[in-house]
Order: structure tokens, then C-alpha cells, then sequence
């Protein structure tokens, strides 16, 4: 049998996890009026579509600002999440085309959500390269 050449980093997958929103930190403002259609959408369906993305060591929220404060506000004290490892190389870090800050780096979106010295909205456009179900979940089992 012949055995992965031990330089060779292996990508995790994501994983997925209800977490706590205590936990998590925001490294970006949030829009207000998507914010309050948001959570209307939400409260009107019963049920979050699809699960935000994290960085699995620090817990920032890499996709889902919008999503994590409509739950809060409707009384969730959890979300669920994909969990990923942010300095895999599954997943892109980009800026919307409409974005006041031209250039991010990975590093910044961490330091910026663990000091809550936060970007404009929708600065940050993150991708994987992997499938991620939208598992929905109904919000009686995130209160």
C-alpha cells in the first residue's frame, strides 16, 4: 500500500454544526433594510434555508452577517453553520463589485471580526469550492 507524502496538506471538509450565536463574531456591518426583509422572510417561512459559513478556529462569521442578526432578533439563540478551516485552500476570499474596500486578505477578515473593528457591508465575498447542502432548519429547534 503506499502511504499520502507527508507534505501533502490534506483540505478538510466542512462541517456541519448548530453553534451557539454567543460564539460567533461578525467582521462586517450589516445592511438594515436587508436586514428587516431578511428576518420578515425568516419569521413568514418558520425556517432558516441555509446554513452560514465560519471559520472553524476563531468562530468569524465568513457568510451569513444578515442571517445570524434576523435568528437573534427573532429570539434563536443558535444558527446552523458550516464549519470550515479558513486557510484551506477550499475556500475564496474576494470583494463584491460594489465594495468600498478594493483589497481583503484573509487575515484581516479574522482580526477584524475578533477585534469587532468591523468592514462596510458587503465588502467581503466569500466562495468554496465545495458543495454545501442548505439543510433547512426549522426555528423552534434554535431557540
Amino acid at each position: 500500500m503506499s502511504q499520502a507524502n507527508p507534505t501533502t496538506r490534506m483540505t478538510p471538509s466542512p462541517r456541519f454544526a448548530v453553534v451557539e450565536l454567543r460564539r460567533l463574531h461578525g467582521h462586517e456591518q450589516i445592511r438594515p433594510a436587508l436586514l428587516k426583509e431578511l428576518t420578515e422572510l425568516i419569521r413568514r417561512d418558520g425556517f432558516l434555508k441555509r446554513p452560514i459559513l465560519v471559520a472553524d478556529l476563531d468562530f468569524v462569521i465568513l457568510d451569513g452577517h444578515h442571517r445570524v442578526e434576523a435568528v437573534r432578533s427573532l429570539g434563536c439563540t443558535k444558527i446552523p453553520a458550516y464549519l470550515v478551516d479558513y486557510e484551506s485552500d477550499i475556500v475564496s476570499l474576494g470583494t463584491w463589485p460594489d465594495a468600498t474596500v478594493a483589497v481583503v486578505s484573509k487575515k484581516e477578515v479574522i482580526r477584524r471580526g475578533l477585534t469587532k473593528d468591523l468592514f462596510p457591508p458587503k465588502t467581503t465575498r466569500h466562495t468554496v469550492s465545495v458543495s454545501l447542502p442548505e439543510r433547512p432548519t426549522d426555528l423552534e429547534d434554535l431557540m
